[in-house]
């Protein structure tokens, strides 16, 4: 109940939409009912004749449905000839076809238009909650379950709202006139047509959680296949490199036949509901049949056109009474779907604004690590207790083994995490008491890991900026000696790069990335060096434009390689988390510990270089 209540407050900035489709299905629904009333005065005109003395115990008789089909067609019924009369009966129930028609339309349109509504106000929002998410988050969940569940099963969320908010409307409003139509011929064989509610709301209330357990196993079988197939193409060249084909293929088997078995179980019981369903209502037709015609027969308190009539009643209620009944297997799949999405959107957003967070736009003094630690898990420490002072201006390199907590400690100062002890602070105040997005303005970031987006080259340097000159995104593209590889390529700046900027080698993908960090400009540069596995060539190029891009800048630089470093103002050495020597590349290298020792591996014993 309170999924359902959560997906109608999703209609709430669509009510007035919602409205008109509400009021298009009660007219709907009451003319639906009402055009089968109409065969009654057909049928008496047809056997008993028109005129005056026409009664046919149903107008004259004084009964619900004679006074309401006399105040319909009465008049109609009263004069001229049988054929006149037939016309007029005729053109009446033309009318309310017509108009009943138009209303489904409206209906079925107003009601499309809601459920895109509903689901592109769910995908936005979802959306815009994952660009909030922290990297732990993304860590932990897989790309393809998160792809999944923001498509996929987003649209099966679509199918809900029809089902579960317009379907069950409508064919309520059906049901409930239909059986007011039945109630006005005779309440004893609207009870008759009622003996199929109980046993439908049986099933119901039977087989609801097995279905909903199923479906959610089926979609989660369904999101580790999608993640498998987008890990495969991703690494496709490792997966060739290593002669695996033939064993992912294996392992993408093994996950089919998975969701084969969860499928074919769930449907198991879901296509239990047609059968069993048509079943009731089947023997609720027959046990009309039967009874109706002791009233016509054996009774003789039923006209026989009122029969007639409440028979096609009967039968068209049998039709969302079905529906209805069938309504838990037709639902589940979108319940488990919006289950899976509304997970995504309460996943909690660790790194947040503080309340009455302060603006920033420059970068004046220097920023200070001010007895920082951080674990990834409770009891685990990757940082502990580094102080480190960084002024305006500086060069500051963090150098040590693999492990030693160079990326966590970089990653701390745009906040895409925050220390689990001490502060770090940038003019005196800390990043918990900045605006988020001011911090990240100052802050420019360039990784060993190049990212570039399916757009052009123009729409990569000026990523993040709307109307960006073209001068200023070729300027930026000279200082990062990208411009004329760029104006090589096919349509120049309005080239299409590929996922990744496949199109583009190693050192043209970097030398793009840095000039996006030149068009952006920012005081503060934290620089993942990025020349290690890239040709000579590629290797100067690239160097130059990281030259250009510190120049009059404070920059934090991640050394892999200590020859990039010699001419940093400080060098700090990390070891297993903790700051164990700092100082100019000279005053290492006099101290004869960690950073004498890292030098002595990459240079002095270059057979051990690579292991390195």
């Amino acid at each position: 109940m309170r999924l359902y209540l959560r997906i109608l407050g999703y209609l709430r900035p669509h009510a007035g939409l919602f409205a008109v489709t509400v009021l298009a299905m009660t007219v709907y629904a009451a003319l639906d009912a009402f055009s089968f009333t109409l065969l009654i005065p057909f049928l008496d005109v047809l056997f008993s004749g028109a005129g005056p003395s026409t009664t046919g115990g149903f107008i004259a008789g004084g009964s619900a449905m004679g006074r309401l089909l006399g105040w319909a067609v009465g008049d109609l019924m009263q004069a001229g000839s049988e054929m006149a009369a037939l016309r007029r009966v005729i053109l009446v129930i033309f009318a309310v076809f017509l108009v009943k028609n138009l209303a489904l339309y409206v209906q079925n349109y107003t009601t499309s238009m809601t459920e895109g509504r509903v689901t592109r106000d769910i995908r936005d929002e979802i959306y815009g909650h994952l660009l909030r998410l922290g990297f732990p988050f993304f860590q932990h969940t897989r790309t393809g379950q998160i792809t999944t569940r923001v498509t996929s099963d987003v649209d099966q969320l679509r199918a809900l709202v029809v089902n579960a908010l317009s379907k069950v409307l409508s064919n309520l409003l059906q049901t409930l006139f239909l059986l007011v139509a039945l109630l006005m011929i005779s309440w004893k064989l609207t009870l008759v047509a009622a003996l199929a509610l109980p046993p439908m709301l049986g099933l119901w209330s039977r087989f609801r959680k097995r279905l909903r357990k199923g479906v959610l196993t089926v979609l989660d079988a369904v999101g580790e296949v999608s993640s498998h197939l987008q890990e495969t193409v991703a690494g496709i060249r490792v997966v060739k490199a290593s002669g695996a084909e033939q064993w992912e293929h294996e392992r993408f088997k093994t996950l089919t036949r998975r969701h084969y078995k969860a499928l074919v179980r769930n449907d198991r019981w879901r296509m239990f509901f047609g059968p069993a369903t048509e079943m009731i209502t089947a023997t609720a037709v027959l046990a009309l049949l039967w009874y109706g015609s002791y009233l016509v027969l054996a009774e003789g308190s039923l006209e026989p056109e009122l029969f007639l009539a409440a028979l096609l009643l009967a039968g068209k209620l049998m039709g969302p009474v079905k529906w209805l009944g069938n309504f838990p297997a037709a639902v589940q799949p979108g319940l488990a779907a919006a289950g899976r999405a509304f997970e995504l959107l309460d996943a909690p957003v660790e790194i947040v604004d503080r309340p009455g967070a302060r603006r920033i736009h420059e970068f004046k003094d220097a920023v200070r690590f001010e007895s920082v630690g951080f674990q990834y898990t409770p009891g685990d420490p990757v940082l502990r207790d580094i102080e480190l002072e960084i002024q305006r201006g500086e060069v500051v390199a963090l150098v040590g083994p693999s492990g030693a907590g160079k990326s966590t400690l970089a990653d701390l100062l745009p906040r895409f995490r925050d220390p689990t002890a001490g502060r770090i602070t940038i003019d005196g105040v800390d990043l918990r008491d900045l605006r988020l997005q001011d911090l990240r303005s100052v802050l420019g970031i360039v990784t060993q890991e190049t990212i570039l987006f399916h757009d052009t080259v123009r729409a990569n340097i000026a990523y993040g900026a709307d109307g960006v000159p073209q001068e200023l995104v070729e300027a930026a593209a000279r200082a990062a000696n990208a411009h004329q590889f760029i104006t090589a390529l096919p349509q120049g700046y309005d080239t299409v790069l590929g996922e990744k900027g496949t199109r583009l080698s190693g050192g043209q993908r970097q030398r793009v990335a840095i000039a996006r960090a030149l068009l952006r400009n920012p005081p503060i540069l934290i620089l993942d060096e990025a020349t290690s596995a890239l040709d000579t060539e590629s290797e100067r190029l690239v160097q130059q434009a990281i030259e250009e891009l510190m120049r009059n800048r404070t920059v934090l630089v991640i050394a892999h390689r200590l020859s990039t470093v010699r001419r940093a103002d400080q060098i700090v050495v990390l070891d297993a988390g903790r700051v164990v020597e700092r100082g100019t590349h000279g005053e290492l290298l006099g101290l004869g510990g960690k950073y004498h020792r890292l030098h002595q591996i990459q240079f002095a014993e270059p057979d051990h270089s690579e292991i390195a």
